[in-house]
């Protein structure tokens, strides 16, 4: 008794059947059965031909070209992150003279610009010296106008404890005076000390009605009764003394036109040179 074949197991060679056609030659090979149980080579069925299937050709799928994907792109350079608002501000209040808030807003801005990074150090450091020198010119602003205000001739120049020449324009109640006498023109009177002797002290000074010059006669005439009516509220003591007597400085037709209308009243003693203030 005989069993048939294995299953798979291929006929013996020259057992296929033909049909007229052309036999196609077998492109792997005359092949060796296969002992019973064993596996066919895995060159055969479990892999493809070398040189086929299993390499791939050298440049193509196997390696990345040099330069896109095998290397990394270089670093971007870094990107600023926009000006800085306090150095803008900084600029400005620099230009408008706003000296404090120029310097403040500077200092914010440099210490911002240097911590994040930021745009505008050239603006901070612009508005810093253009605060600097706005505080400059102030300063000599400030000294050129008290050297002019120290020489201005409209300020009395002259203190109670100084001896200068004063113009009689400038003469100011409480100073004390020598050098009078019957002039019609007294453009400078030297004022002294009233605890040194003096001839005479000013009391009070106010000017004349507006209008045009109404005569000597009129002038002097007006002077004398606002020193006397004055005098009494000035110094009430001094009034009721015998030996005061009052001089009085008025303006003339020539200073008149010039725009003085000023009277100075001084009271002065008969006895000669005197100390202290009538108000004593």
């Amino acid at each position: 008794m005989t069993s048939p074949p294995p299953y798979g197991y291929p006929p013996p060679p020259g057992s296929y059947p033909t049909s007229g056609a052309p036999q196609q030659p077998d492109p792997w090979g005359p092949q060796q059965p296969p002992a019973w149980g064993q596996q066919p080579p895995q060159q055969q069925w479990g892999q493809p031909p070398a040189g086929q299937w299993g390499q791939q050709p050298p440049g193509q799928w196997g390696q990345q070209p040099p330069g896109q994907w095998g290397q990394q792109p270089p670093p971007y350079p870094p990107q600023r992150r926009g000006t800085n608002g306090f150095a803008i501000a900084s600029l400005i209040f620099g230009i408008f003279g706003g000296v404090l808030l120029a310097a403040i807003f500077g200092f914010v801005a440099l210490s911002q610009i240097k911590r994040r990074g930021q745009g505008g150090k050239g603006l901070a450091v612009a508005g810093l010296t253009l605060s600097g020198l706005w505080l400059a010119g102030f300063v000599v602003a400030g000294v050129i106008g008290a050297f002019a205000s120290s020489g201005n001739s409209g300020t009395p120049i002259a203190s109670t404890s100084d001896s200068a020449d004063v113009k009689v324009q400038q003469l100011a109640p409480g100073q004390c005076l020598n050098g009078l006498e019957e002039s019609s023109t007294i453009r400078n009177l030297p004022v002294v000390p009233c605890t040194q002797p003096h001839e005479g002290e000013v009391f009070a000074v106010f000017e004349l009605p507006d209008g045009d010059y109404p005569g000597d006669e009129d002038v002097a005439k007006k002077a004398e009764d606002g020193c006397v009516d004055r005098l009494e509220t000035h110094a009430p003591k001094a009034a009721d003394d015998p030996n005061l007597e009052i001089y009085f400085l008025h303006p003339t037709r020539s200073s008149w036109r010039l725009g003085d209308q000023g009277v100075t009243c001084v009271a002065m003693s008969s006895t000669g040179k005197v100390t202290g203030s009538i108000q004593d």
